[in-house]
């Protein structure tokens, strides 16, 4: 039996029953791939037009006075065929030619060698939408088929699936352990590898330093080791301004192979020990 109108009214006011008029006045809404006209992403197929491209892109009214010039000229070169029109993108201000029997575009007049023909943004994304909503239906049918058969498997041999898991949990402990047993061994082998290259880096500072060095004075006077900037001054205050030639030089160097034979003999000293 029918409800009386002004009750079946207040209940559908109330949203405890559907409208029909409500029913009746939203249609199933079929989805745009075109994209918002005012938009210059709409080109790309993986762009979305969203609440932001409507308050955000204007649009391009009308298109520039030099660019129709130069299009103008571009058509004279390479007419347009009987089945080709020219259509304004209001997102990016220019024109493209569209194909009214097979619903092809392209940027340029068909007959320039330049000119890509190719399927509309809309189709291709249409396309691209529909494969990656099939993608994800075979997806999901997968993974609950692959969960319907553990689920049948897990109820057929439930004992099984215990003594599985203890083993599984043995497993991953063991595993657990060794990675922290090598972790701890790589730690070590790193400490280890540090202090032998400080020891390293130590031991030929020492040799560098315990060497004799043939252009410096110290090794074969009292004159402390020093750098070569050291003693300049002094030097200069010392020089013999009387001496030339040969004799210029003031400081008797020793020969360097005697220097040499003398770090040979250092280092004879050093592995006998």
């Amino acid at each position: 039996m029918p409800l009386p109108p002004a009750l079946a009214a207040k209940l559908a006011k109330r949203g405890l029953i559907a409208s029909k008029n409500k029913q009746s006045s939203e249609p199933t809404k079929k989805n745009d791939y075109k994209g918002l006209s005012t938009c210059p992403n709409k080109s790309n197929i993986f762009h979305e037009c969203t609440v932001w491209c409507k308050s955000h892109w204007l649009g391009v009214l009308t298109p520039d006075p030099r660019y129709v010039r130069n299009m103008q000229k571009l058509l004279a070169k390479y007419p347009l065929l009987n089945n080709w029109t020219e259509v304004f993108d209001k997102g990016l201000g220019r024109y493209y030619y569209w194909n009214m029997e097979n619903d092809i575009v392209s940027w340029l007049p068909p007959k320039h060698p330049r000119a890509v023909l190719t399927k509309s943004a809309a189709k291709l994304r249409e396309k691209y939408i529909n494969e990656q909503r099939d993608k994800r239906l075979k997806e999901r049918e997968e993974l609950s088929k692959r969960d319907r058969a553990e689920k049948d498997g897990d109820r057929g041999h439930d004992r099984d699936s215990d003594e599985d898991d203890r083993g599984h949990r043995s497993k991953y402990s063991e595993r657990r352990e060794r990675d922290r047993d090598r972790d701890r061994d790589d730690k070590r082998g790193k400490r280890d590898r540090d202090r032998e290259e400080r020891h390293r880096r130590d031991r030929d500072k020492r040799k560098r330093e315990e060497q004799l060095d043939p252009m410096d004075p110290s090794t074969y006077s009292d004159v402390p080791q020093g750098t070569w900037s050291d003693g300049l001054e002094t030097n200069k205050m010392r020089a013999d301004n009387t001496a030339s030639g040969v004799l210029f030089q003031q400081r008797p160097y020793p020969a360097p192979g005697a220097v040499l034979a003398a770090n040979r003999e250092k280092e004879d000293k050093e592995r006998r020990k």
